[in-house]
């Protein structure tokens, strides 16, 4: 699924003295992902290696199923993480956002990826192929610690979302994934309104809060009678943060 990219030497190499926003030594995301404290000879061998494009939304990096042939590391957009059940039934599982390493775990278990990766926004995504991973695990060992702290922080968040979804109301868990997104992309407009654009269909969002869509379709009526959250399409709009926050925690 994935494409080759023109990728021009980092700054200071091969006699090219600007910085390329290409470049893995000059990514904006770089000091929040695991490749953060790589070498300098090691992030021009990521460089001169990774592909890199722009996906469009409804793209797949790859399916369910797939041999895992690297990880995909997104700069930005948003990335779906969806799994096929034994029904047949889809389910969004999670949203990955910029600075976020897709594939790693399989990689590093050298399993099948285990769900679908699915483009929910346009997303600038760099696909690192597994030898070109393995050679920087051989020269700088700290690289793999980095992606078990990592694995180990997933793990946990997963524990914490499982123990939320056990105890929290529906409308406090779908509260908190409106804080969540909120929070990642949303915006105030010219009304002092908060402003997120839910960037996915209300079946998806009915599988991160944890319920069907009829349910999620009934809790953002009553949402929007309290006045708490009101929605048009896709759009949501907050007019007191503080509000929906003093609700989550009195639900909880």
């Amino acid at each position: 699924m994935t494409a080759s990219y023109a990728i021009e030497p980092c700054s200071g190499t091969s006699g090219n003295t600007g910085k390329n926003p290409d470049c893995c030594a000059y990514c904006h995301r770089r000091k929040e992902t695991e490749w953060c404290d790589l070498g300098a000879r090691e992030l021009e061998i990521l460089s001169s290696s990774k592909h890199s494009r722009i996906y469009e939304a409804g793209e797949l990096l790859y399916q369910q199923g797939d041999d895992c042939n690297g990880v995909f590391c997104i700069r930005d957009g948003i990335v779906g993480d969806r799994r096929v059940d034994a029904d047949g039934n889809s389910v969004l599982v999670r949203l990955n956002y910029g600075a976020t390493t897709l594939g790693y775990q399989e990689f590093l278990t050298k399993t099948e990826y285990r769900n679908t990766a699915e483009i929910l926004q346009d997303s600038f995504v760099c696909f690192i192929h597994r030898s070109v991973i393995s050679q920087l695990l051989s020269s700088d060992s700290a690289l793999g610690e980095r992606f078990l702290r990592r694995s180990i922080r997933d793990t946990q968040k997963l524990e914490d979302n499982y123990v939320v979804a056990m105890n929290a109301s529906i409308r406090s868990r779908l509260l908190h994934v409106l804080l969540v997104l909120y929070e990642r992309n949303g915006k105030i407009d010219t009304a002092d309104r908060h402003v997120l654009e839910i960037p996915i269909a209300r079946a998806d969002l009915a599988s991160l809060v944890g319920t069907g869509p009829e349910t999620i379709s009934r809790t953002i009526r009553k949402l929007q009678q309290d006045r708490l959250v009101e929605f048009d399409g896709r759009t949501a709009f907050i007019r007191n943060l503080d509000a929906v926050y003093n609700e989550i925690v009195a639900l909880n």
